[in-house]
């Protein structure tokens, strides 16, 4: 039994090496695989969105899945890095205490998305140009069980028990698709400046919007290898740290998570239209560390109120990144 385990294991990495030489442009890329926790929690608030978990696995071999025709590229020359996305989102009023969990009208209503993601990141460096493409496909509502996880988490630490999860949104079918296009600004040794522009249209998420990234210290040039930090290095240094930062402005056209999905009618309550707030700006704040294959981020979002009446809102993240 045991032999048997071992010859498949070892077929297994076979076949995996040999898909993971090189990438559909005929260039070796880098492997990864990132892990993200966000919460507000590290704000000391518990609203809106409250949690955030993502899985990352960016590999050559997805490129043979047939969603990935879906996906857009740059020029013959660019290098294509295809993967696979994994998220779940949860969203609460400002308080989770009302009234013994009526509903609370004119805020956030309950609710939790869930998704599995197809994703191309098309990388030109000598143009200093990335395209992100992505395809999402899942549900909101009660299948996303964002209240058994609220619950447990909050039983867990003892925490007040949260209330009016008896109201969240209907079941919907998530079918998004995401466009991101970056391009170089300024690039020195320490400092890196992007552009970008992205859309967002589907049935959780229509929006288009401009932004601002930025990168302060000791790194990898972003346009060589989608900034990982991944040995071997050039340079001395294999031991890297730097701050990141983006500034966004989008113009929101429908939000799901606020209005409900667009195939189902029987939400018990969701924001009007005419409710939500069409432009809506985001800053986030990071420090990374990384050191040989591995790398460690925390930071910290901020983001303008996302319907009228409503309030800013914060949260913090950690993500762990492991290239092979």
């Amino acid at each position: 039994m045991i032999a048997k385990r071992f010859l498949v294991f070892v077929l297994f990495n076979a076949c995996f090496n040999l898909f993971a030489q090189q990438s559909d442009s005929g260039k070796k890329t880098e492997n990864y695989f990132r892990f993200n926790y966000e919460n507000d929690f590290f704000s000391a608030t518990d609203r809106y969105y409250t949690q955030g978990i993502f899985l990352d696995f960016i590999h050559p071999i997805v490129r043979h899945s047939p969603f990935s025709y879906c996906l857009l590229k740059l020029t013959k020359q660019a290098i294509n890095y295809y993967g696979f996305h994994i998220e779940q989102d949860v969203f609460t009023p400002r308080s989770i205490r009302y009234k013994g969990g009526q509903i609370y009208y004119g805020e956030r209503p309950f609710t939790a998305v869930f998704f599995i993601s197809h994703s191309l990141h098309s990388l030109n460096p000598f143009k200093k140009m990335l395209l992100k493409t992505q395809l999402d496909i899942g549900i909101l509502g009660p299948y996303a069980r964002g209240e058994e996880e609220q619950k447990g988490i909050h039983k867990a630490l003892k925490n007040i028990e949260p209330l009016g999860w008896q109201n969240q949104l209907s079941s919907d079918v998530v079918l998004n698709y995401t466009a991101k296009f970056e391009k170089g600004i300024l690039s020195k040794k320490r400092f890196e400046l992007m552009g970008n522009a992205f859309t967002k249209i589907g049935t959780l998420y229509t929006n288009i919007g401009i932004g601002t990234t930025a990168r302060l210290g000791f790194f990898s040039p972003y346009f060589t290898n989608l900034g990982l930090e991944k040995i071997p290095f050039i340079g001395k240094h294999s031991l890297k740290c730097y701050l990141v930062t983006s500034v966004n402005f989008k113009f929101v056209a429908y939000n799901a998570t606020l209005q409900g999905g667009l195939t189902n009618s029987g939400n018990k309550y969701e924001l009007p239209d005419a409710a939500i707030a069409r432009l809506v700006a985001d800053l986030s704040v990071g420090i990374v560390l990384a050191y040989k294959r591995t790398s460690l981020e925390y930071g910290k979002s901020y983001i303008t109120p996302e319907f009228k009446k409503g309030l800013d809102h914060s949260w913090g993240k950690c993500s762990v990144t492991v290239c092979f």
